[in-house]
Formats: structure tokens, sequence, C-alpha cells
């Protein structure tokens, strides 16, 4: 057996347990102990004076869109947005998708990424993601009224277990949203869905008319027997019996505090994806709201057809200046063990703690304290 051990300035177990001048020490792909000052006996690797902290998890992004990044323009509203998006992404060949795909892996891993949560509606990512040498989920997203698609999942390939996601409550019929559902959970999988998260949404639901009406007949929906209007877009999943603790809501940008607690009662995962929200919407969700709720969110980039990097740092970086009045702690779990309990894959990820996969990375600060060292990392402040 081969024993490793990795030692720097600042060791973050997690987001509460940080260990100045301290070491972890891996055997056989697994943290076998972390403790303070020298572990005698290793093969010693000194990383410097910075951190050494759990490698980030991204728990929601498309992959399959990075190669519109740059391409699809926010300024005329969220509606001209998605069609702008479908037009193009339909006319890309899919060597090209998958070719922007692969950069897009490349540059998660680069800036400390290792565990993601990926949603493929073309379900072309699979392969690349499960060579990648990262962990994580792979969902199959749907959308429409084909409640009869085959809907399989619990496969685990490389680092990745495929599950299922339905794409949003104003895209889905319902009994097509339940049997996803049920699908995920008979595995006792994590289900994604986006939720609240535009206004088309909201006036769609609430009336069953507008013009993302007119925009589901054009694409062949027929939402005729959704059983529409209904009150909110949580109230409705509730309804229908889709929220636990392996639901993943996504944005929640339309949410109030009576929806937060109906998520937080079911212990809900939150996943927010900030700069994605700001750049789309001119709108953010109440993160302060839903931490005084119970909610533990959890951190996406969302696509690259709607943000400029894959990056969590700059995520995480993002909401310190929207929230400054979140605790770094907070923050850096919502990148770390948030994600990975979202994801279901905690026992693996998000922490440092002995018995975990030796999944970490190094980041180049140098600083005095505890509380200098998390407003630095949030703050993606690193030194070279």
């Amino acid at each position: 057996m081969v024993r490793i051990t990795h030692r720097a300035g600042w060791i973050l177990v997690d987001p509460w347990t940080i260990i100045k001048n301290g070491y972890v020490r891996v055997c056989n792909g697994l943290i076998e102990e972390v403790g303070q000052g020298h572990s005698n006996g290793d093969h010693v690797i000194d990383h410097g004076p910075g951190a050494i902290m759990p490698a980030l998890v991204n728990a929601h992004t498309h992959l399959e869109l990075c190669a519109l990044n740059g391409r699809v323009a926010f300024d005329n509203g969220f509606r001209p947005w998605v069609r702008q998006l479908i037009n193009l992404r339909d006319s890309e060949k899919t060597e090209n998708l998958l070719t922007d795909a692969k950069q897009g892996i490349n540059e998660m891993i680069e800036t400390g990424t290792r565990v993601v949560g990926e949603i493929s509606s073309l379900g072309i990512t699979k392969d690349i993601l499960e060579n990648s040498g990262m962990s994580g989920i792979w969902f199959k997203e749907y959308l429409g009224n084909n409640s009869l698609a085959t809907t399989q999942c619990n496969e685990k390939k490389g680092g990745f277990t495929t599950s299922l996601a339905a794409h949003a409550p104003h895209t889905t019929a319902p009994e097509f949203l339940i049997n996803l559902k049920n699908a995920a959970q008979k595995n006792n999988l994590p289900f994604s869905i986006h939720v609240a998260e535009s206004e088309d949404e909201i006036r769609f639901l609430s009336t069953g008319k507008g013009e993302w009406a007119d925009f589901l007949t054009e694409r062949g929906i027929d939402f005729s027997v959704w059983g529409l209007p209904v009150e909110s877009p949580v109230k409705y999943l509730d309804g229908l019996g889709l929220l636990d603790k392996k639901t993943i809501a996504v944005h929640l940008i339309h949410a109030d505090k009576d929806d937060f607690e109906i998520l937080a009662r079911y212990n809900v995962c939150a996943c927010l994806c900030l700069r994605s929200n700001y750049y789309l919407h001119q709108r953010l969700p109440d993160l302060t709201g839903m931490l005084a709720a119970g909610l533990k969110p959890c951190l996406g980039t969302d696509s690259l057809a709607c943000v400029d990097s894959l990056n969590m740092f700059d995520e995480m970086a993002f909401i310190t200046n929207a929230f400054p009045l979140v605790p770094p702690s907070k923050i850096l779990a919502m990148a770390t063990i948030n994600g990975a309990k979202a994801l279901g894959v905690a026992d693996r990820f998000g922490t440092l703690d002995p018995g975990k996969r030796d999944r970490f990375i190094y980041v180049p600060i140098n600083v005095r304290d505890k509380p200098s060292l998390l407003e630095t990392i949030v703050n993606n402040e690193k030194q070279t």
C-alpha cells in the first residue's frame, strides 16, 4: 500500500473544521488521516502556504450547451432566449457539441470542480463524462407529454450514476413528472427539476394561458389536460407528490417564504445558479429567506449559454457580492458538502473526512487567520 501525505499551510476538512499547518494522508485513493503538524514515515508532498480543501461540486450544469457560449442574446427576454438556444443547438453538429462539452469538462477540472450534476436533454454527454475522471450524477432530462418514454436509470460507469430529470413544471406533463420521479425514487436516486425560474413560468402555471402557452403549442406540446391553473410551481409539485429529500429544485427565483417552508418540510435540495439568474432574468432568488427557513442550498453554474464560465469560484464570488451578509462558511458549504449531499455522494465527496475519496484541491493563497482564509477563497482571491 502506498501512503502519501499532503501538507499545506491550511487544511479545510469542511467549512467549519480548519487546521493550520496540517496534512492529509491518503492511501489507495482514500483519505486515511487528517491532522496538524507532520506525519512521519510517508512520502510527503508539501504544497505550500495555501489551503488544501475539498474539490468543488457543480450540482447543475448543461455541458451539451457549451458550444453556444457567447452566441445567445440575453437582452430580449427569457422566451426569445429559449427559442434562440433551441434553434442554435439543433443546428449544431453533434461532433461540435461534444468537442465544446469536453472543453467545458476541462475547464471545470482546471478550476477545482471534481463532482458534477450534468443535465442532458440530448443524451450525448454521458460517455465523455464517464471517461473524464470526474464523478457525480448524469441526469437524462425529459419534457413534454411522452409519459411512455424509456426512463431507465441507476446505471453506474466510471464515477457516474445515471438518473432522471424533468425540465420544469411549465414544460412537462404532470403524469410524466410523476413517472420520472417514481423511477428515480425506486432506485433511491436524486431527481432534478427547474422550478420557479421565470415570469413566463409563473404566468403560464397560474393562468394556463399567455405567450408561454402559445410557445408550447408551437412546439407541439398539448397542455390542455395538465390541470391548470395552479397556485405556485412549488405547491403544484407538492400536490403531485414530487417533493422529498432526493428532489433537487433548481433556480427558485420566484419562490417565496411559503414555498421555502414547504421545501424545508420535505428536506428538498435547493440548487441555485445565481449568475445565470442575473444575466437571464435580472433577478436573484431569496437566498437569505431560504437560509432562514432552514434550507441548505447547493450551487451550480448552469450552462455556458447563459454564463461566461463553469468556474465554481466565480459562482461563489458572485454570491459574496450579491449577499454580503451570508457567512463565507455557508457559501463554501454550498459549493462543497451541500452539493455532494444533493447529488447523493456525500459518503465519498464534499469534505476531507477519513474514509472519503482523495478528491481535494490546493488553493494558492497566503493568509494569517481562519476568517481571512474563508473570505479569500469565496471571493476568488487566489494568489500565485
